[in-house]
């Protein structure tokens, strides 16, 4: 098989800053990446729920006392938009987390599969999929 003849898989992949005003950048990126790519109405609005909520929790439980990134990767395979959102931050604690901690079942009940989890080398990986066709 020539390289040539394999098909490209669309994607983006975002680095931002871990601060509020990222939370904006990530959710317009990804819609407008979801639009270019079949998606329509409700799941672009899901979309962007998702995302707003998985760059928001990293913008506010990541990094406490130092600053850092967000990563934001999104890619369309076999008609579906997959999204991960990344950091490098302090992960899952024990301490009491602050706020009405919705986000995470927000962002289940939106995408067609959900996973969150610990990285191996710090930090959260919060990935979703979203049926687009």
């Amino acid at each position: 098989m020539d390289v040539d003849d394999l098909a490209a898989v669309p994607c983006v992949a975002m680095e931002l800053p871990a601060i509020p005003a990222s939370v904006t950048v990530a959710r317009n990126g990804a819609c407008a990446f979801a639009a270019d790519h079949a998606a329509a109405g409700d799941r672009i609005a899901d979309v962007a729920l998702a995302v707003t909520e998985a760059v928001g929790n990293a913008v506010r439980h990541a990094y406490p006392e130092v600053p850092g990134d967000v990563q934001v990767l999104l890619d369309i395979e076999d008609g579906e938009l997959e999204l991960v959102v990344t950091d490098q931050g302090q992960g899952f604690t024990t301490r009491p987390a602050t706020g009405l901690g919705v986000g995470l079942a927000v962002m289940r009940d939106v995408s067609d599969a959900f996973e969150v989890r610990d990285r191996p080398l710090g930090g959260v990986e919060v990935w979703m999929r979203f049926a687009i066709e």
